[in-house]
């Protein structure tokens, strides 16, 4: 097998298992919130993450995140395609992703007033993925 397929599928091995970690992450910190608003007594409940370890993490997801938008302009440029090309190709190809993992799940579908907010965690990722795209444009102009 050639070293740098090789290379490649332990990198993208590495991605999935970090994403899926995020993931977890995210789910955690989301439920935790719940219950802190739901109580409305974040005094006596125990911190999920204390503020140190949510501060490095912060700094280590932007941090990749910079890297990744470097990468992409890299990439972007190696094409000859802009950034945005990019990114609409990548959404795309998570909204496919999606899509493709939705239908094999075949879950049974959730309660109505889960669905509007399942929804609506949606659209703030998306909304926020342009933002972020947006920003970058700015910045490079």
């Amino acid at each position: 097998m050639d070293t740098h397929s090789s290379s490649r599928e332990i990198l993208s091995a590495r991605v999935r298992r970090a994403l899926n970690d995020m993931a977890a992450i995210r789910q955690s910190l989301t439920g935790a919130g719940a219950v802190e608003q739901n109580t409305g007594t974040d005094g006596g409940q125990q911190n999920i993450l204390d503020i140190e370890l949510a501060a490095e993490l912060k700094s280590v997801v932007d941090a990749m995140r910079q890297l990744l938008w470097a990468y992409i302009q890299a990439l972007s440029a190696k094409s000859g395609r802009s950034p945005q090309d990019v990114m609409e190709w990548y959404k795309m190809q998570l909204a496919v992703e999606m899509l493709r993992s939705a239908r094999s799940r075949n879950v049974t579908p959730a309660p109505a007033n889960l669905q509007g907010e399942e929804s609506w965690s949606f659209e703030k990722l998306y909304n926020n993925a342009l933002e972020v795209s947006h920003l970058h444009h700015d910045k490079e102009r």
